[in-house]
């Protein structure tokens, strides 16, 4: 009978040892780097996700707010105590519409601080006299909490000049025709800044409304008024 001592065995066997271990730690490795590389995407997915939605809020701040505006013109009695008036220079009090001013050299320039307003990168407040947006927009709760605000949004209404007849490709106020008086009409500029769900996102937008003019103490429920 014929046996094989145990340290006589086959070179191959020797050559084989351990294989095994080297083959599975090197998919080990394979796996860990394709995880991590999926978390990572993950992570950069869920950031970029959340920056869009950061935007999203902003820009639906800002129009919000525009839309506020129109309807603040919208409501104003045109007379009496909610007529709107005009911006001082400087130290407004009251709810107001700034206009253009004049410089030293008497050429038409925009006031700095309306001016900072539209253009700042930053967030800052409105100038005095402007219209408060009514709605509260941030510390919204229950099915609401995605859509709150950083800051509650804010606006100005600018008094920009007048708006002259009705045809061609000129817009018409809102209010009907019956109503418009002599048919003076003025154009207001309203811009809104708004962040979106953190400070990080900052959004301006600006529209122009046609109504009459509303600093003039113009009545639209009295057709003679001049």
């Amino acid at each position: 009978m014929n046996t094989v001592h145990p340290l006589h065995r086959s070179p191959d066997l020797h050559r084989q040892r351990g294989a095994v271990l080297f083959v599975a730690l090197v998919f080990l490795i394979l796996i860990t780097l394709l995880a991590l590389t999926a978390a990572g995407t993950s992570i950069l997915q869920e950031k970029m996700t959340g920056g869009m939605r950061n935007r999203q809020l902003g820009l639906m701040g800002a129009e919000t707010a525009l839309r506020g505006g129109e309807a603040f013109l919208l409501n104003l009695d045109f007379i009496g105590s909610n007529k709107l008036t005009q911006c001082p220079p400087s130290g407004a009090t009251s709810t107001c519409a700034y206009v253009p001013q004049l410089d030293a050299s008497q050429k038409v320039g925009l006031n700095p601080e309306v001016q900072a307003f539209r253009t700042s990168r930053t967030w800052i407040a409105a100038p005095g006299g402007a219209p408060s947006y009514l709605r509260p927009l941030t510390g919204l709760g229950g099915s609401l909490e995605t859509a709150s605000l950083h800051e509650e949004p804010v606006l100005m209404v600018e008094e920009i000049g007048s708006a002259t007849g009705t045809g061609g490709f000129r817009q018409s106020e809102i209010i009907d025709a019956e109503n418009r008086g002599a048919g003076s009409r003025a154009l207001y500029r309203i811009t809104a800044r708004s962040q979106g769900g953190s400070g990080a996102v900052l959004r301006v937008a600006e529209s122009v409304y046609v109504a009459a003019p509303l600093s003039a103490g113009f009545n639209p429920s009295d057709a003679s008024s001049p």
